[in-house]
């Protein structure tokens, strides 16, 4: 998803006032927010592979928010988390940021602070997303189509391939088109943004 501002935006939290509230704020700026009242209620509709950014609360009856954001790990989920609590304190908050929370917030929230957060949730979901999309990709790849992969984006032409791998230029050119298809690619610019994300 090249427009991260289209990434929706989760709301979970057990009071109604606070769901009402922050989303009628939310939709004012032009997001989509689709609210929740509890972490099962999420987990139980959400496709945890597709990008979204999760304005958690912390505290809740059932799963916490907590218990939600360890379920998203483990389920190595696309969606980047907010926390949203009227009962952090400091060692939550270093706690959640070493979980992988984006950003940890202390209610009430002013809309000027927490649609930063929001913006950056949603870029990281979206990176992450096509992170994972590319690698699943990658993984589709022969390993003769890796070894071409990892010649073209160091920038290596069809005939210095042939000859490393002594193969004939049009063994290549097959194997170079398949690998691209493959990979959802169309030109070299494509390929080197896909080494980027898969890198890591």
């Amino acid at each position: 998803m090249d427009n991260h501002s289209e990434v929706p935006v989760y709301l979970v939290d057990d009071d109604h006032s606070v769901r009402e509230a922050l989303r009628y704020v939310l939709e004012g700026y032009g997001l989509k927010v689709v609210d929740f009242d509890s972490g099962e209620a999420f987990l139980n509709q959400i496709n945890l592979s597709q990008p979204g950014c999760l304005i958690l609360d912390s505290r809740m009856p059932g799963l916490s928010g907590q218990d939600v954001h360890q379920k998203l790990n483990q389920n190595d989920a696309c969606l980047d988390v907010i926390f949203l609590t009227g009962h952090g304190d400091m060692p939550m908050a270093i706690k959640a940021f070493r979980e992988g929370a984006c950003d940890f917030h202390q209610k009430p929230v002013r809309a000027a602070d927490l649609l930063p957060s929001i913006e950056k949730a949603q870029l990281n979901s979206a990176v992450r997303s096509q992170k994972q999309s590319c690698k699943k990709r990658f993984d589709t790849l022969t390993e003769r189509e890796r070894q071409l992969f990892e010649l073209v984006v160091k920038g290596v032409i069809n005939k210095q391939i042939a000859d490393q791998l002594c193969i004939s230029v049009r063994t290549v050119e097959v194997h170079r088109s398949k690998m691209m298809e493959r990979l959802g690619a169309s030109n070299i610019t494509e390929l080197i943004k896909i080494a980027e994300l898969i890198k890591d």
